[in-house]
Parts: structure tokens; C-alpha cells; sequence
């Protein structure tokens, strides 16, 4: 009989271990990116511009129209917004409206139709998306690492390098330029060293919002960075010790007593 309770058991603690196993890889399956580069808002801003998160969003309004009446409070549109975590800004009258991913042309059609319900007259708003939330991303051998922000819209390779400052180990012969992609990426492995000794700027090609720029070491440099990080828990040793020591003088200072004569290592 007690057999016959452990095995039940134990097969209804496989079906709920099971049930959530599959429950678990169900939620991560929802998370998954299937496009793009898994942002809310996806566009090239480069050719259009579009509103990203963190980007601000102003409009210019003909001073005849705030000077009407009940319009006055339409000057908050006058000033610059950053856009909320929701992807939405403030409209008077209308109140949060989702912006995220909106083109310039396509936010003046939205904001006029809006406010159109509230008003006899004929408002006229001219959008400027203020770019604060577009980056390309910098790895490996650079000192400016992580994400970069979008300098102008004809960034170029060797500009962006330029400001990444690469290191004295970066193999410049192999600079890779990332178009990510949840389907198709695209990897383009650039001489860079032969396009600034040549001149040659047939792959200097355009970089754009998201793009990942990846310098690696030369073998020399992998080997330095091998030794590196196998020093390094002894190099944090030898600081601890170290300031330990100073600790330790600096109170024997303090308390005038310097007996030791300097000697950081007598406890």
C-alpha cells in the first residue's frame, strides 16, 4: 500500500513539474522578439525620423491660433516633451495620446485631428521630433563602450570611430559593423586600417540607429586580455592589502603613534 502512495506521488509530482516547465517556456516564448531589433518603436530615422522613447516632441503654432479663445493653453504644445514610459505626450484638451513610432508628417495629421473636435477654427501644428533616444552601441576594443548617442544623419564608419576612441590592442583590419535583426542580421567586416592608409572609402558605409560596431583584439591584444582578467583577482588582492595598510598608518598617525617608522605591513 505505501508502495502504491509513492508512486502516485511521485507521478503527480513529474505532472506538476512538467506543467511548469511548460508554463515557464510558454511566458519566455511571449518574450521572445520575432522582428526587429525588439524595440516598441521601429523606423530609420535616417531617412524618416520617428519618434523613439526618450525622444521630445515640440510643435510650432502660429501665434494667431493661441490668441484665440480657449487656445491659450495650447502653448504647452509650444514647449519641448520627452516622451512618457507609455510612449504617450500631453495634449490639452485631449489628454495622453500615444505618439511612440510616429513620423513627423504622421503626428501633425494626429494633433490637428484631435484638437479639430474641440475647436471651430483651423489649427495648424508643425511637429519637430527632438532626438534624444536614438543610439548605435559600441563593443570590444573602444574606451567609449555601450550605447553611443546618434550624433548626425550621415554618420559615417570611420566618424563613428573616430569617437569611440579604439585602443591600442583594436584590430582595425577587422571592425565589424552589426545590422541586428530578430531574422536576418547582417555582418559586414570592414578594413578599416586600409581605408585610412588608402583613402579607399568604398566601405564606409552608413551607420544607423541600433547598429552594434564591434572592434576585436589582435591576437597579441587577446592574449593580453587572457592575462588580464587571469591577474585580476590577484590585482584586487594587492589593493585590499594595500589599503588595508594606508587604514592602518593613517591611524597610527592619528594617534601619534608612528613607532613603526612607515612600515605599512607590521599588524
Amino acid at each position: 500500500m505505501i508502495e502504491k502512495l509513492t508512486r502516485v506521488l511521485l507521478v503527480l509530482l513529474c505532472c506538476t513539474a512538467v506543467a511548469c516547465s511548460n508554463y515557464e517556456e510558454k511566458r519566455i516564448r511571449q518574450l521572445l522578439n520575432e522582428k526587429g531589433f525588439g524595440t516598441r518603436a521601429e523606423g530609420r530615422a535616417t531617412l524618416e525620423n520617428y519618434v523613439a522613447g526618450g525622444d521630445g516632441v515640440v510643435f510650432a503654432i502660429s501665434p494667431a491660433v493661441l490668441q484665440a479663445p480657449g487656445a491659450e493653453t495650447l502653448a504647452l504644445l509650444t514647449q519641448a516633451q520627452e516622451v512618457g514610459l507609455d510612449g504617450t505626450i500631453l495634449v490639452p484638451y485631449v489628454g495622453p495620446l500615444m505618439v511612440l513610432g510616429l513620423t513627423e508628417r504622421e503626428l501633425k495629421h494626429l494633433i490637428e485631428s484631435q484638437l479639430r473636435v474641440f475647436f471651430n477654427i483651423d489649427i495648424q501644428v508643425i511637429p519637430r521630433i527632438i532626438n534624444r533616444g536614438k543610439f548605435f552601441y559600441a563593443f570590444g576594443e573602444v574606451g567609449l563602450k555601450g550605447r553611443v548617442r546618434f550624433l548626425k544623419a550621415d554618420l559615417t564608419l570611420l566618424e563613428a570611430i573616430t569617437v569611440l576612441q579604439p585602443t591600442q590592442l583594436a584590430n582595425m583590419g577587422r571592425v565589424r559593423v552589426i545590422k541586428p535583426d530578430a531574422e536576418n542580421p547582417l555582418t559586414v567586416v570592414v578594413n578599416v586600417r586600409e581605408m585610412m592608409q588608402t583613402g579607399n572609402m568604398r566601405y564606409n558605409i552608413l551607420i544607423e540607429e541600433n547598429d552594434f560596431i564591434y572592434i576585436p583584439p589582435t591576437w597579441l591584444g587577446s592574449l593580453a586580455r587572457f592575462i588580464e582578467k587571469l591577474l585580476q583577482p590577484l590585482s584586487v588582492a594587492v589593493q585590499s592589502l594595500f589599503g588595508l595598510a594606508a587604514i592602518r598608518y593613517s591611524v597610527d598617525v592619528l594617534q601619534g603613534d608612528n613607532a613603526n617608522g612607515g612600515r605599512f605591513f607590521v599588524f
